[in-house]
């Protein structure tokens, strides 16, 4: 297990799911030799839903989600991604990119034997799944896409990589990030609820671990935010939806619309004066959404 460098955040037995017994917690080895934490809750022989958060998320992020997805009959599985919560932190450039992480979730997908779950994605993790399915679409049963970004970009991106460049390396290991956070989480909600210090806490608490704030800045500027433009991308026949909020600072104008080709199944809702972290924010509207597009997923299955 990474060893933590402070003690003024939650230590990882503190941190969600905090020992609820409704959850199952382990810390599979890939393939790749890294440990990657996973949070079950739901029947273990119930349909998978495989969660996976954006950039400089974790788990926590879909604590609100996964009691809704058991209570309806699916195993809801969510993941800390390499870099983040409580997973190994790799800090090689080439650790970020969008096949890394491709092959990154696959593995992840193998080690739980996991042959065709349901994926969702939010923030970056949207694009990530689009991106897995536009590979592996065997190993798909669906996508919900719960803001993603990646495809047409980030607004203001150009700034976040201009204060974090690479001579700074050093420096981002001393960060005390507690006003980031907050900054951060002002600009991610909307109009609808309000993050409270508790989510302050569960955010900032995987910036004890000297390899995170490194991993992040790798993650930033070695993604391809702009993989419309950079990539050949390919049309997915899959069942999915597409939420985002209404008042979504993240996402550029036509962030939802390049998908409509790519996605031809797509169903869109937007949710009104939501923000970006809609998991959070509005669970009820993203959780209708997301059963409504497994218990489609299921009928398409039953009729073939």
């Amino acid at each position: 297990m990474i060893k933590s460098r402070r003690r003024d955040n939650l230590s990882p037995g503190e941190m969600f799911p905090a020992g609820d017994p409704a959850y199952r917690v382990s810390f599979p080895r890939l393939r790749s030799g890294l440990k990657v934490r996973v949070v079950e809750r739901g029947d273990s022989e119930s349909p998978p839903v495989v969660l996976i958060h954006g950039w400089g998320c974790s788990v926590y992020v879909f604590r609100l989600n996964m009691p809704a997805l058991a209570d309806a009959g699916f195993r809801a599985i969510a993941i800390d991604l390499k870099g983040h919560g409580l997973s190994d932190k790799p800090t090689a450039a080439d650790e970020y990119t969008i096949d890394s992480l491709v092959e990154h979730l696959r593995d992840i997908l193998d080690v739980l034997e996991l042959e065709r779950p349901a994926l969702a994605g939010h923030s970056l993790g949207g694009s990530l799944i689009y991106h897995f399915a536009s590979r592996y679409p065997e190993r798909a049963r669906c996508l919900g896409l719960l803001s993603p970004v990646g495809l047409k970009g980030v607004p203001l991106m150009w700034l976040y990589r201009a204060l974090t460049p690479k001579l700074l390396t050093p420096i981002l290991r001393q960060i005390q990030p507690r006003l980031i956070v907050k900054l951060a989480l002002r600009r991610v909600y909307g109009r609808r609820a309000h993050f409270t210090e508790r989510d302050v806490e569960e955010f900032l608490a995987p910036s004890q671990f000297p390899e995170y704030a490194l991993a992040m800045r790798e993650l930033l500027h070695n993604y391809d935010w702009t993989a419309a433009k950079n990539r050949r991308l390919t049309t997915v026949d899959l069942p999915a939806v597409g939420v985002w909020g209404a008042r979504d600072h993240m996402m550029p104008n036509d962030g939802m619309g390049v998908y409509v080709p790519l996605l031809p199944r797509l169903v869109l809702r937007a949710i009104p004066d939501a923000g970006h972290i809609i998991a959070e924010e509005t669970p009820h509207e993203v959780n209708a959404a997301l059963l409504s597009l497994l218990h489609s997923a299921a009928s398409a299955v039953t009729a073939e």
